[in-house]
Formats: structure tokens, sequence, C-alpha cells
């Protein structure tokens, strides 16, 4: 059970990650997680207001009944006429509606990346080794659909760790495509529909990133607009945690029909686009989803 609670900063506790606010003369003691106290600890001093929901049913604490916090919904400095807010997450959901429902082409794209070995892996650096994308318009409809494997330049032998989790034989990746290919095959989609780019998390982005410059070709990264559906989902519902992928799409869609990952690329774009659409619903009241 939950509650939303409000009212003055009495004090913080840093060491512990608490927050007081006085009720009828009695302290509440509030406890945050460490990303939690870390984002909003800026903004914590006596005086300020904040706005949260949290556990209905208190806890022990290192000898303190506390409530856990499980999301600031609001924090401002009280003022007569202006009163100066600090964070509004309403406010922030009106930005990340905006953002969702932009009249654009969308590129859903997701790698797969080599592993380092079992032993000797000091020096190991990771490539990417599976590329898929499926490109749509603005009503959701599929323009280009892309899957390849690709070789690896670093490491061309892949490590026993890689071929077990992902599930692939070396001889994939042989005959895979080189990586400008597919870099030539990405710059000409962006160059022709602008789209805007969604990946689950920020490490897809960041190993391209690396692969353009090992290849010395143009880093597209640099202008291209990526946008971590990962980090939305986090901030929009309030999440303490990463949320890994097929749990948000199980969590989207029916859960009796949920399935393992199998850890491709192609196949986890397309779970990307999925979940960005049901989002998208949510983000506009065309349904209501709620994440532990």
């Amino acid at each position: 059970m939950e509650e939303f609670t409000y009212g003055m900063l009495h004090g913080v506790i840093e060491s512990k990650r608490l927050i007081t606010i006085k009720d009828k003369r009695k302290l509440v003691y509030y406890y945050m997680s460490k990303s939690m106290f870390k984002q909003f600890m800026q903004y914590f001093s006596p005086g300020i207001y904040v706005f949260m929901t949290v556990k209905k049913v208190p806890r022990t604490y290192r000898g303190l009944l506390v409530k856990n916090v499980l999301s600031i919904d609001k924090i401002l400095s009280p003022s007569k006429n202006n009163p100066k807010v600090y964070y509004d997450i309403s406010i922030i959901k009106i930005g990340i509606k905006s953002l969702i429902n932009q009249n654009r082409f969308r590129l859903f794209i997701d790698f797969e990346m080599t592993m380092p070995p079992y032993t000797n892996y000091q020096d190991f650096t990771s490539e990417i080794i599976q590329a898929g994308y499926t490109l749509t318009d603005n009503e959701g409809k599929v323009i280009d659909e892309y899957q390849s494997f690709i070789k690896p330049k670093l490491h061309p032998e892949l490590s026993i760790r890689t071929k077990k989790f992902l599930n692939i034989s070396q001889e994939d990746v042989d005959n895979g495509k080189p990586y400008p290919k597919f870099h030539s095959k990405i710059t000409e989609v962006l160059k022709e529909y602008n789209p805007l780019i969604y990946v689950w998390g920020k490490n897809d982005q960041r190993e391209l990133s690396k692969l353009n410059r090992l290849y010395h070709l143009t880093n597209f990264t640099m202008h291209a607009q990526f946008i971590d559906l990962l980090s939305l989902h986090k901030t929009y519902y309030g999440l303490k945690n990463d949320l890994g992928l097929f749990n948000a799409y199980n969590n989207y869609y029916d859960s009796s029909k949920s399935f393992p990952q199998q850890h491709d690329a192609f196949e986890d774009a397309q779970i990307t686009k999925d979940i960005f659409y049901a989002f998208k619903d949510v983000c506009n009241n065309k349904r209501s989803v709620k994440f532990d």
C-alpha cells in the first residue's frame, strides 16, 4: 500500500539518507534509496516543501521508524506571491509526452556485442557483432527493417562466453558484413528520414560511437538524436533501478504470453518498438500501466 504525503522539510540526515517532516509536533522519518537521495539532495534544506509518494506502512531502520519514499513528485520553496519550483514530475511528464508525440520517423535499433573471455580479459574491448533495426513512420507503419551479423575487428575469434550467451557460432560472424557497410546503410537512413533513434539504455550509442572512431568513419552519433527509452521509463514511472527490456514488454502486454529474451538484435529492436507505442499510449492517457 502507498500514500501521497507532503510537508515542510524539518531536517536531513545525510548519513542515513533520511529526511524529516514534522506532523503535529511529531517528526516523521522518510528513507530514500541511494540514487534517489543523490538526485534530490541538492534541494533538501529546512523550509523546503516536499511532495512524495511513500509506502503507507513504516518499518524499522537503524533504530528509527521510517517510511520508504517511492517517488518524489514535487519540490518547491514557498513564497506568498511566487513559489520557486525546483522539481515537478507533472511538468516533466508533459515534456516527455511532447517528445513522444513528435511527428517524426522513428528508428528502433539494437546491437549485440562481443563479450570478454572468462580469463585474461584485462585488455578486452567490446565490439558490435550483430545489428537490427526497425524504421517506422509517425503512424507506426514499418518502412524498413534490417538485421545482420557484423565481423569484429579487434577480436575476430569469439570467446566461448559470447557464443554461449548469444547462442551463435563463429561462422555466423565470419559470414557477417564489415562494419563500414553497416555504417553506410545507417548513414543513408539518417540522411533520407532524419529519424528519432530509440534505444534501450545508453550502451548502444556508446558502442556505435566507439566503432566509428575505430574505423575512422563519420561519427553520426554526434548529430543524430538518440532517445533512451529506458531513461524515460525510469523518470516517468519514478523507478529506482534499471528496467529490463523484456520485463518492460511483459508488463505492457499479456504476462501469460511472456517469453524469454533470446539476445537477438533484431528481435530486441522490434520489442523496443512495441514498448514505445505502448508507452506512447500511457503518455496520452489511452491506457494505464504500473511498474513496481
